[in-house]
């Protein structure tokens, strides 16, 4: 079996990770046991922690065969998903039926581009409200209030403000409770989080009731939930608590990877004035460019030729995460690197294990977006921020057109300095900038 340490009874090494970070608690123990696989106890299960580029390409050809997706107890509960020790099918973020209807594939992200409630709009809307006229503000709660209302928009189909104010906290618990010790008590993380998925899961039942209704009469509804209610028209019938189920789990991992990704974007192209000059030409080119084709808005091509701001993206995702990993169950005793991973033990694919290892990135620490540019094509599996294999994020492409969309709008109505360079950032699972990164704020007109 491999290194390791399994911890205190029960509870194992879990405390151990939710105190620190899941960074540090990798780093430790790989050094310690100068190894890219080790054993542990995690939420109450015998895991192996595994990660690098070797592990990257193992678990990606062998999902399914060896392997298969594995939900945390505190997931299972919060999404309302079967006993995974019964043969059920489970249903979770990127179940099938969004990946059969493809609204998430760039085909269905530009047939959505087209309508009046298009992301630009969303954009536009949120900038008036809470950027326009300030001096000073704080970029976190803005991007995560911005991504929300994105989610809201595209997966719902409404931009109405009650229901985004009315839901934005739920969401926030939601996210919170996922990687917290299950305890279901007043007050506690986790009593939250369950409270908020059930309000969020009602009321997204009656989203689909409505969408019903609406197209029987015949009614043009936009968002992914009326695509997937409308589906049945086709013959591919979904099960509305798988609706409600996959609507919310897609939600909840979208809107916090767009906000943490954007977050540390603005905070380093305003640290960095190479950056923002590289910034600024690429997108004044496309500005340019959009002018000359009649079209004052961002279409599918343009997203494509932003390359330097994607890099300056994957930078951001590389040093701050918003995805750290994934959990797996062995389907069969098999071995890996010489060590025998019994049946039933859970895995955790930590996508995270590269990002900072100097032997795959230069000076690991600088924020340096050049790393994804022109001739630097980095080894295979030694950076996978959106996971790898079969079930990779199927999000990724909503995923960068709201962040390159987001960008070019900012930086063509702004420039700002970041007032706190040095500001903290905290959380186990996911990067928290500890003040919110504030930064004074100028208006280009």
């Amino acid at each position: 079996m491999p290194p390791g340490a399994f911890g205190w009874p029960l509870v194992g090494e879990t405390y151990q990770l939710l105190f620190k970070n899941i960074e540090n608690f990798i780093q430790e123990r790989a050094e310690k046991h100068s190894s890219e696989i080790f054993k542990t106890n995690l939420f109450g299960e015998p895991t192996v922690v595994m990660f690098g580029p070797a592990a990257n390409k193992f678990l990606s050809i062998n999902e399914s065969k060896l392997v298969k997706v594995w939900y945390m107890k505190s997931q299972c509960k919060l999404f309302n998903l079967p006993d995974q020790n019964q043969n059920q099918t489970q249903v979770g973020v990127a179940s099938p039926p969004v990946k059969v209807l493809g609204l998430l594939k760039h085909e269905g992200i530009i047939r959505y581009m087209g309508n009046n409630n298009n992301i630009e709009s969303i954009i536009q809307k949120h900038f008036i409200t809470h950027w326009e006229g300030k001096t000073e503000l704080k970029v976190y709660p803005l991007v995560k209030s911005f991504s929300i209302s994105l989610a809201f928009q595209f997966f719902l189909g409404t931009d109405e403000t009650h229901y985004v104010d009315k839901f934005a906290t739920k969401f926030e618990n939601l996210f919170s409770g996922i990687y917290s010790v299950p305890m279901d008590f007043p007050g506690s993380t986790y009593h939250r989080a369950i409270k908020g998925a059930s309000e969020i899961r009602k009321e997204i039942q009656y989203m689909i009731k409505d969408k019903i209704e609406g197209l029987s009469k015949g009614k043009v509804m936009d968002g992914l939930l009326a695509h997937i209610v409308d589906a049945e028209k086709s013959g591919k019938y979904v099960p509305k608590i798988e609706i409600s189920n996959t609507i919310m789990g897609l939600m909840n991992a979208s809107y916090i990877s767009i906000a943490t990704t954007l977050a540390f974007m603005i905070k380093h192209i305003g640290l960095s004035p190479h950056i923002y000059q590289r910034i600024i030409s690429e997108h004044a080119d496309i500005k340019r460019s959009s002018k000359e084709s009649g079209t004052s808005q961002l279409d599918w091509d343009s997203i494509q030729k932003l390359k330097y701001t994607w890099a300056v993206a994957l930078e951001s995702m590389r040093l701050y995460s918003p995805a750290p990993g994934a959990f797996r169950e062995a389907k069969t005793d098999f071995t890996y690197e010489g060590f025998t991973i019994p049946k039933g033990w859970k895995i955790f694919w930590a996508f995270i294990g590269t990002n900072k290892n100097p032997k795959y990135f230069d000076k690991p620490e600088s924020f340096d977006p050049s790393r994804f540019e022109g001739n630097n094509v980095l080894a295979p599996y030694t950076y996978i921020p959106f996971g790898s294999g079969p079930r990779s994020c199927p999000g990724k492409d909503y995923t960068r057109l709201a962040i390159l969309t987001f960008i070019h709008n900012l930086v063509t109505k702004f420039k700002w300095e970041v007032m706190l360079p040095d500001e903290e950032v905290s959380g186990a699972m996911i990067p928290i900038p500890t003040e919110g990164i504030p930064i004074r704020l100028h208006h280009l007109f």
